[in-house]
């Protein structure tokens, strides 16, 4: 045991970790693999305070009282934003792509290394500036902070949007980093399609978070000026279309198609554990680049029913119906890259399971609300949101949590223990569903979104989904668990324990300093 912890802590000496500690060294670095860890530890702040401001409105839904409909809305309100512009949007670019983008195209690191301390630097001021105005005044009118309705709110309004701001910069900020670094730090002789599946997903992302981080940021102060004055593009006078339109054309590519880097991380995972080359990569490829183009011509599907027009209904739902033919090719190729593989019970491959299994989830759910026969029902009522909780928490963190337990021995140079990730993915599997069906149910009876403990609705059904939820959140402990556990662990990782033949896999684990020397 003394031989193996020796050795150990001497890959971790000669490797970035073992640079100058201390944590202002940390927060000065601009090295990409600090900069990745320092976003896992803010954006796992970020989503741990989403899950204990989600428990407000449970309590409420399984009958709480003492809870008023006031504090329910602010709470809501919290929750939606951290979850979507401070987890969903910047936490697979932040974690995974700052750690792996330089590593699998051969660099040391990103084009702009002060780029990156900049971008990390202005999501912690934008994440600071969300809670100050939780912490002071809460704001109360919604996620979606519609125009009209944000004039009139009492809470520290400004604040909130400030910090929404620094939040589009950082998306920004990291967009332009990404598509530099892929354009101009490229190992000599590799093409755009020698390039692995990952860094495909992070390069075409990129340009969603360039538009929509500028956008959004800019609305989001235009809106704080209306707030003051209530003149302006959404002052009073406005039209209320005009703060949606604006909205859901910044927000929706990044939000509702995060999971075009997503599909880049479970390709390379499936491909590494099944230990077989990706079918039809240029095919895959191709259907990423084609959800792109949808994720910004598609906006309006979120208008459908919030006062779009019959003929923008049936433009937008077309539109929107658009992307299942990527999303079924996407399919295809992992189900053929997993024929005749060696498919093993490794814990990425179950996350990978499950990102599949709700990931057809959202593209059907996508289906019902894509229709104008029933979109304009279902858009309006929790069906829409448990389908954004399937991306956030069945996507997106179903994608994030294969794509650390495949890349984990590489970025800390530590095992983890295979029993217990499988436990803690069972758990989150069975627990979201187990969430997120009763309220597909609450759905379609009418339930509006979020709103279960607010409005009448089935006690037993709000029962089953805490319960779920009970179960996620104990999966989630006991994966994070055993994740750090790892971190004062013994055992060092092989420096490719999955046999996989792209560039980061060449170098140690953890990996030096300038990582190719």
């Amino acid at each position: 045991m003394h031989n193996v912890s020796q050795s150990a802590a001497d890959q971790v000496r000669r490797s970035f970790l073992g640079g100058p500690g201390g944590v202002s060294e940390w927060f000065q670095s601009t090295d990409h693999k600090r900069i990745s860890l320092m976003f896992l530890a803010w954006t796992a702040g970020a989503f741990l305070l989403a899950m204990i401001l989600a428990i407000v409105p449970l309590v409420k839904a399984v009958g709480g009282r003492g809870l008023s409909a006031q504090l329910i809305f602010e709470t809501l309100t919290y929750q939606r934003l951290v979850h979507v512009v401070a987890w969903l949007v910047p936490a697979i670019p932040g974690i995974i792509g700052f750690f792996l983008l330089p590593l699998q195209i051969g660099a040391k690191n990103m084009a702009f290394p002060t780029l990156s301390r900049c971008s990390l630097r202005f999501y912690v001021i934008g994440l600071v500036l969300i809670l100050a105005s939780l912490a002071s005044y809460p704001v109360g009118s919604g996620w979606t902070l519609d125009a009209h309705l944000s004039l009139l709110d009492p809470g520290a309004f400004g604040v909130l949007m400030v910090g929404l701001a620094f939040m589009g910069l950082s998306w920004f900020l990291t967009g332009v980093n990404f598509i530099v670094t892929v354009h101009h730090k490229r190992r000599e002789g590799m093409g755009f399609f020698d390039m692995p599946l990952t860094s495909w997903g992070l390069y075409l992302f990129s340009y969603l978070l360039v538009m929509s981080g500028l956008i959004f940021g800019i609305i989001a102060l235009y809106l704080a000026a209306s707030w003051v004055t209530t003149e302006g593009l959404f002052g009073w006078k406005s039209d209320a279309m005009a703060w949606r339109t604006y909205f859901w054309f910044a927000i929706r590519p990044v939000t509702y198609f995060a999971m075009i880097p997503a599909v880049g991380i479970i390709s390379d995972v499936i491909s590494g554990v099944s230990r077989k080359a990706s079918t039809g990569y240029r095919t895959l490829v191709g259907a990423m680049i084609g959800l792109t183009g949808i994720a910004v011509i598609s906006y309006g599907a979120s208008l459908m029913g919030h006062g779009l027009s019959p003929a923008g209904t049936l433009v937008f739902s077309a539109l929107s119906l658009l992307a299942a033919v990527p999303v079924a090719i996407i399919a295809i190729t992992w189900l053929s890259t997993l024929f005749r593989s060696s498919i093993t019970c490794a814990a990425p491959n179950i996350f990978c399971n499950a990102f599949i299994l709700h990931g057809g989830m959202v593209a059907l759910l996508g289906l019902f609300l894509a229709s104008p026969a029933v979109g304009v029902f279902l858009g309006a009522t929790m069906f829409a949101s448990a389908q954004l909780d399937y991306i956030i928490w069945g996507g997106v963190s179903s994608a994030l949590m294969a794509g650390l337990h495949y890349w984990w021995p590489k970025m800390m140079g530590r095992k983890y223990s295979e029993d217990v990730a499988r436990i803690g993915a069972v758990l989150y599997i069975v627990g979201l569903n187990l969430a997120l069906v009763p309220r597909l149910m609450m759905g379609t009876r009418g339930v509006p979104q979020d709103l279960a403990g607010v409005v009448d609705t089935s006690l037993r059904l709000a029962e089953v989904s805490s319960f779920g939820w009970l179960c996620v959140y104990f999966g989630l402990a006991v994966i994070a668990g055993n994740l750090l556990v790892t971190i004062w662990g013994d055992e060092a990782a092989d420096d490719n324990p999955w046999g996989a033949t792209t560039l980061e896999w060449t170098v140690p684990s953890p990996p030096p300093e300038d990582n190719f020397s």
